[in-house]
């Protein structure tokens, strides 16, 4: 038993041996009996801003203890210091939520993209339910359901979003549009800062581009390496042709895909150096960290991007999937878990980043799955959250399989597609 067990129980004790004399009943211990405890370790998705720049250990932190306050028969080890597994390949999570790993766990927290081949690897196991009590986004829920089963409890949601200075880039609602507006600007700034290239990344602007167009209840049908739709890809190089400068384009070049520079445009947009940026909602947070000193933040626009022939938001979603081994007492702790991650105070600290020191602090911005959470204080009064909700309530989901094998191909077919670009 720990040393804050023993003073819990001491204190127990002499409540017990003064209420007699002041005539009131004991209430029982809380704390469970040594050794009884289950623990449930859970690695969280780990692409999120780290608001207090400590490698997200006192949002951990503050999970476990909010949590084991509640649950005190379980001990919860959030981001076990082993895990070393890449969140995006199911072999690796497989071995380890099967227990064949250095770093067992059982729970993980990923992204639905690969959720069907996930599943096919037999280590996850579908969800008896949702927890109840929270409005969750439908999309959330489509993309975290296969074959009609319920593998994950959705967590994240985020999209691809146009961040200006401006009320009528902010209103565009095609990619058309988007480019012509950016190029009468005729600002002396880059138009356009922002990474289109990723084996991930360049395919998942495609899919969102090709549901501006046609729509989301078919976009799994996009997911393929043959007949790419000329219209997307057409729309797509008027995109990256807003990046091109004098020396080159560094949205396709490769100059802001490298891992230094992955804050780059970002950077480059909070300091005036580029009218728009494109990227998740979170982008804000970096954004609101780097403007200069004085500068009006109110100016800021943010708005789902109009990749085609429309403005149709693709919602990504992480969620959290149950191990095949964790059953019995580890499936009471994980149901009791997704619980705690779904209520909507607990997603209200974690977005308004109250892990991260008072002095300074910026929200980080993400989507939470739980539409609940935006009317939670703090959030409510918070503009750019309030427009991330009315702008994508409607929002579909991105595909749950198939893209993992063959998302390099598609990647090198559209990039040879958008390195022929040139600003209009």
């Amino acid at each position: 038993m720990s040393e804050n067990a023993w003073i819990r129980r001491g204190m127990w004790v002499l409540g017990a041996a003064l209420c007699p004399m002041l005539g009131c009943d004991p209430e029982p211990e809380p704390e469970p009996t040594p050794g009884t405890r289950v623990q449930l370790r859970v690695p969280l998705y780990s692409y999120i801003p780290d608001a207090a720049g400590d490698g997200l250990e006192a949002m951990a932190a503050r999970i476990e203890s909010d949590f084991e306050r509640q649950h005190p028969e379980v001990d919860l080890v959030v981001n076990p210091s082993c895990f070393k597994d890449d969140l995006y390949e199911p072999a690796q999570l497989a071995s380890s939520l099967m227990g064949e790993g250095d770093c067992a766990y059982d729970v993980v927290e990923t992204d639905t993209s690969i959720l069907g081949e996930l599943v096919g690897t037999g280590a996850v196991r579908p969800w008896s339910a949702l927890p109840q009590g929270s409005n969750w986004h439908p999309a959330g829920v489509a993309a975290s359901t296969l074959d009609g089963k319920l593998y994950g409890v959705p967590h994240w949601l985020c999209t691809h979003y146009i961040v200006s200075r401006s009320e009528s880039v902010s209103n565009a609602r095609t990619v058309d549009e988007l480019v012509q507006i950016l190029s009468s600007r005729k600002t002396p700034e880059v138009d356009l800062a922002a990474n289109l290239l990723g084996s991930w990344n360049l395919p998942s602007l495609y899919l969102d581009a090709w549901t501006d167009t046609y729509g989301p209840s078919q976009v799994q049908s996009a997911v393929t390496t043959e007949n790419y739709d000329a219209q997307v890809i057409a729309g797509l190089k008027k995109l990256a042709g807003a990046c091109e400068t004098s020396t080159g384009n560094p949205c396709i070049d490769g100059t802001y895909d490298a891992a230094e520079n992955f804050d780059l445009p970002a950077t480059l947009f909070a300091e005036g150096k580029a009218d728009v940026t494109l990227g998740y909602s979170e982008r804000l947070h970096t954004i609101l960290k780097k403007l200069p000193e004085g500068a009006n933040r109110e100016e800021l626009r943010i708005s789902p991007a109009p990749l085609g022939e429309g403005n149709q938001p693709l919602l990504f979603t992480d969620s959290f999937f149950l191990g095949a081994r964790c059953v019995d007492e580890c499936e009471k702790a994980a149901t009791a878990f997704v619980s705690y991650m779904s209520q909507a105070s607990t997603f209200a600290w974690i977005l308004l980043s109250e892990d991260a020191p008072e002095a300074g602090r910026v929200p980080r911005y993400l989507m939470p799955a739980v539409l609940d959470a935006y009317q939670q204080p703090g959030l409510k009064e918070d503009p750019f959250y309030q427009r991330i909700d009315s702008s994508t309530r409607t929002g579909g989901a991105f595909p749950n399989r198939g893209l993992l094998e063959i998302r390099k191909t598609m990647r090198d077919h559209i990039l040879r597609e958008l390195s022929t670009a040139r600003a209009p």
